[in-house]
This record gives C-alpha cells, sequence and structure tokens, in this order.
C-alpha cells in the first residue's frame, strides 16, 4: 500500500496530468510484479469512450485503472488495487491547488486475489474483477462505474466537490470499509479521521482511521490481513457480521 499511497499523491497533486498519465510516469522503471505472473499487465485498451490497464505497483502489489478519454481536465476515473480499495478520483480543471483534486475511498472483503481488467471491444463491454471476486461494470461511453455483482452503485453526472466523489455503493453482500472523501489527499492519509464497515446485513461500526492503517514516514497502509481483520473486528465491533 506504501507505492499506492505515494502515487495517488501524486495524482492528487498534479491536476494538470490525466490520472492514467501520471500513474504510468510514476511506475515506469519502478514496477515489479509480487510474484511471477501475480500482477495482469495489460496495456492501455480503449473501448468506447473507456481507456483501461493494468500493472503492478513498485511494492509488488497489483492495480487497474479506468480513465475517460478524450475528457479535458474535468473528469472522474477509477483505480483498483489488490488491497482491496476502489479508489474514486476526480479533477475539477486545470488550476493547481488542494481543491482541484479530491479521492474517495471504499474497501472490499475478504480478499482474494488481484484485480483483473475484462475489455471486450466487439461486445463493447468493460469491466474489472474486484481484489473480493466481484465485479465492477462500467459503461463504456463514459468510463463510469455503473454496476456491481454484490451491490448497488449509484454514480453523479455532476463532477463537483460539492457531489464529495459523486459514487455511493449500497447493500453490498460483503463487508465495505468507507473511508469517505477528501479534497487534495487520501481520506485515509488522516489518522484521527473516521472510517466505517458497513455488513452485507448493514450493520454500522465506525472506527479511527489510526485503529486499521499504520501511518510511517508520511506513508500508510492496511494493518491487517483478512484473518486479522476478522478476529479484530469480532473484538471491536461485535455487532458487526463479519461474514469472514
Amino acid at each position: 500500500m506504501k507505492q499506492t499511497t505515494a502515487v495517488l499523491a501524486v495524482l492528487l497533486v498534479l491536476p494538470s496530468l490525466s490520472s492514467a498519465q501520471a500513474w504510468r510516469s510514476y511506475f515506469k522503471g519502478t514496477a515489479r510484479a509480487r510474484a511471477a505472473g501475480a500482477c495482469e499487465r495489460r496495456n492501455p485498451v480503449a473501448v468506447g469512450g473507456t481507456q483501461g490497464y493494468a500493472d503492478s505497483l513498485g511494492n509488488g502489489g497489483c492495480y487497474v485503472s479506468i480513465h475517460p478519454l478524450s475528457t479535458g481536465m474535468v473528469y472522474r476515473d477509477y483505480g483498483i488495487f489488490d488491497d482491496g480499495m476502489l479508489m474514486v478520483f476526480s479533477s475539477y480543471g486545470e488550476a493547481e491547488g488542494p481543491d482541484m483534486t479530491s479521492a474517495r475511498e471504499f474497501y472490499f472483503f475478504p480478499r482474494t486475489g488481484a484485480p483483473q481488467l475484462e475489455m471486450d471491444a466487439a461486445a463493447a463491454t468493460v469491466a474489472v474483477r474486484m481484489a473480493d471476486g466481484g465485479r465492477a461494470v462500467f459503461d463504456p461511453p463514459t468510463a463510469q462505474i455503473s454496476g456491481l455483482d454484490r451491490g448497488t452503485v449509484t454514480v453523479s453526472p455532476r463532477i463537483d466537490r460539492d457531489e464529495r466523489g459523486g459514487v455511493e455503493v449500497t447493500g453490498y453482500q460483503g463487508l465495505l470499509l468507507d473511508c469517505g472523501f477528501r479534497l487534495g489527499e487520501l481520506p485515509s492519509g488522516r489518522p484521527d479521521g473516521d472510517s466505517t464497515f458497513r455488513s452485507a446485513h448493514g450493520q454500522l461500526c465506525t472506527v479511527k482511521n489510526r485503529e486499521i492503517f499504520v501511518y510511517k514516514d508520511g506513508d500508510h497502509a492496511l494493518k491487517y490481513d483478512d484473518a486479522a481483520l476478522s478476529a479484530w473486528l469480532k473484538q471491536r465491533c461485535p455487532v458487526l457480521f463479519v461474514g469472514f
């Protein structure tokens, strides 16, 4: 997650680049696979108005990027990571400043493998198999998420700060961690900020970020693998049905 945090920092402070350009620039010469064949590698592929690609992070983690084509500097795109994160990145224009980009963060558990890009030009379909095994489906003309195998997703047509990322997930049939929204930085980057776990049954448990993330040298990462997270949640949030 350290390299994930670092590259997202690049995205959030470089609004003059598209996120896809920033990611590829950052990863050039540094990406390595976690193990042979562990991460899917896909050069940019276009279907309709959507570009997708897959690669590995410098620490061996895996990610998939979904980005709209030819949108200028006002856009919303998506990063899907093998630590379970779905990151909604928004750019609000060409000007510089901490209020010109934002991130909306979700994590899905349990995690079963690396994300996989599924793009079919002939069928005009775009999807990503996320780390928890569920599929996120995207609308090819707009590059916006349009469905989840295990839940319901709503997307605002407006790309505006007041929309707070513009993406909401409800009724997810698994464990979801909602870290919220933040201008200019990852919301999980605030140790004293709040994040909320939501079970498949709709039970909620809000925790401090420092309880679930490790912070060191300006970086942060999730503390727990799935087994340790399940054990911790059963003590910390006994009302929550963890499900794994």
